[in-house]
C-alpha cells in the first residue's frame, strides 16, 4: 500500500485517534486500522495478547510471529480504515496487506 494512495472507500484515521479511541478496540497494522472488538474470542493467542497493543501500531508484534496469509486474509474483514497518508510508516518487516478496494468496513468509524 503506496503513503500517497489511501485504499479507495476506506475512511482515513490519524493515529492519534486509534490511541484516543483505545477503548473501542483499534489497533493499526500495515498502515490499516482494525477492530478487534470480534476478534479477541477467535485469536488462537488469546485475547491477553492483542489487548497489549490496543490503540498502538501492532506491525512489528503481528510480522514477529510470522502469520499466514490465510490469516492476513482473514484480518481483512476487520478493517474500519486506513491511516492518513501523512502518518504512514513504511515497516520494513513483512508484507502489507494486500487489498485492491474495500468499500464496506464492518464497522463504520467517525473520524
Amino acid at each position: 500500500m503506496a503513503a500517497s494512495n489511501p485504499i479507495s472507500g476506506l475512511p482515513q484515521i490519524t493515529r492519534e485517534f486509534v490511541r484516543e479511541h483505545a477503548d473501542e478496540n483499534l489497533v493499526t497494522i500495515h498502515n490499516l486500522v482494525f477492530d478487534l472488538t470480534f476478534f479477541f474470542r477467535h485469536h488462537p493467542g488469546g485475547e491477553d495478547i492483542l489487548q497489549e497493543y490496543v490503540g498502538l501500531d501492532a506491525t512489528d508484534a503481528f510480522e514477529s510471529v510470522g502469520h499466514s496469509e490465510h490469516a492476513r486474509t482473514m484480518m481483512l474483514k476487520f478493517v474500519v480504515g486506513c491511516i492518513v497518508p501523512s502518518q504512514h510508516i513504511k515497516h520494513s518487516s513483512g508484507s502489507p496487506f494486500i487489498v485492491e478496494e474495500m468499500k464496506c468496513p464492518m464497522r463504520q468509524i467517525v473520524a
